[in-house]
């Protein structure tokens, strides 16, 4: 069976995931819209796939934005209810909230809230805001085991977990990592470590010491281990997602000892990831919170090992002693010990790596995890809105 399908993503850069979803599900027959917050990179790539995609601004906060915000609203509202849609599927933590007000009281469309991460629990306004309208979701989705746990506990009551998977025919063991190794002088001795993440910048009070994102846990890792091995090159891949490169600068203030010895360095925005990632020898994410993780993901499709920290869908996506090592967030010691096994054993980086391809191609494809997000619409859409 298929069906008439709203998605709407709270961004318009960025979200792989989102397209990857979104063109699986209209492949196979679904008919599918999408809404997105603006022009931009989202927009073009969807566009570019024959999607239907609406472009409403529904983003912002501050007060000069509210009347532009108020008239998106009712745009997307209206949307909703004359679209005829059998779903509205919903990611991104604003973009749930919004259209649990709009769907509010309704049986029909029946509303997806598809949580992608957990920072705003940290929040006692926002998680205030989630506790209370959550009883409106027809069914919410965790895309990882450990999300799916928060919201059990929190009281939400008809909750199913599914991955946000990829196309992983895209990312092979077989690519060349001359192109990468070959632009940064790295020599056969060398090894090279990366961290591949935006930069994001938070007031929460959780994150002020350490980032969402845990880059200064990865520079200080970086510190320790430049001191014990020499042959040792470190590259910190993406930028901020938003801001205005403040956050950036101060991480690279911190990283100056290690970035004037050309011990690391700040590459930015990269769109050849599959040449970053074959060039590399160890991914590392030693991110507070965090979903499966596209990059863990992706680097493990590239039988790379990785070291990342035990939260969220990281526990998923990566098997602890198997296909790489997780440790405790914001303990740079922990990430530099872990990362130094693997520097001195090569063979245990391709066991990681093989066993981490297994792995995430058995998770993560794209294919198995639209199987079960059209499994979740069938139950959503015969069930009643609680």
């Amino acid at each position: 069976m298929t069906y008439r399908i709203l998605q709407i993503s709270g961004t318009a850069t960025g979200g792989g995931w989102f397209v990857d979803q979104v063109s699986e599900l209209a492949r196979r027959g679904h008919q599918v819209e999408t809404v997105v917050t603006g022009d931009g990179p989202l927009k073009d790539r969807l566009e570019t796939l024959g999607v239907k995609v609406h472009v409403i601004p529904f983003r912002g906060y501050r007060p000069g934005e509210l009347w532009r915000v108020w008239r998106a609203y009712r745009h997307l509202a209206k949307l909703i209810r004359d679209g005829e849609f059998d779903v509205v599927h919903a990611h991104l933590y604003k973009t749930i909230i919004v259209c649990r007000t709009i769907l509010r009281g309704r049986a029909r469309p029946a509303l997806i809230s598809q949580v992608a991460g957990t920072v705003h629990l940290q929040s006692p306004v926002l998680s205030a805001i989630d506790r209370a309208t959550m009883r409106w979701d027809t069914t919410l989705v965790a895309s990882c085991t450990d999300f799916a746990e928060t919201y059990q506990r929190l009281g939400a009551r008809n909750v199913r977990t599914n991955f946000y998977g990829c196309h992983t025919d895209a990312f092979t063991p077989s690519d060349s990592p001359s192109p990468f190794r070959e632009e940064f002088s790295l020599g056969i001795s060398d090894i090279g470590v990366g961290m591949v993440a935006h930069m994001y910048p938070t007031t929460l009070r959780a994150f002020q010491t350490v980032g969402v994102k845990g880059h200064e846990t990865f520079i200080d890792a970086a510190a320790i281990l430049a001191e014990r091995y020499d042959s040792l090159r470190f590259f910190v891949v993406g930028d901020e997602f938003s801001g205005d490169g403040s956050y950036r600068r101060t991480l690279q203030q911190r990283a100056d000892k290690l970035v004037s010895t050309d011990r690391l360095q700040f590459l930015g925005h990269r769109t050849d990831m599959r040449n970053v990632l074959s060039g590399l020898d160890i991914l590392s994410n030693p991110s507070l919170s965090e979903s499966a993780s596209y990059t863990m993901i992706e680097a493990a499709l590239m039988e790379k090992p990785v070291v990342a920290t035990r939260v969220g869908g990281l526990k998923d996506t990566v098997l602890d002693g198997r296909t790489g090592r997780l440790v405790d967030p914001a303990d740079a010691s922990q990430l530099a010990e872990a990362i130094g096994m693997l520097i001195e054993d090569a063979n245990l980086r391709r066991e990681f790596g093989r066993t981490g391809r297994r792995h995430v191609l058995g998770l993560f494809d794209i294919h198995a995890t639209v199987d079960v997000l059209e499994e979740i619409y069938a139950d959503t859409i015969d069930g009643v809105r609680p």
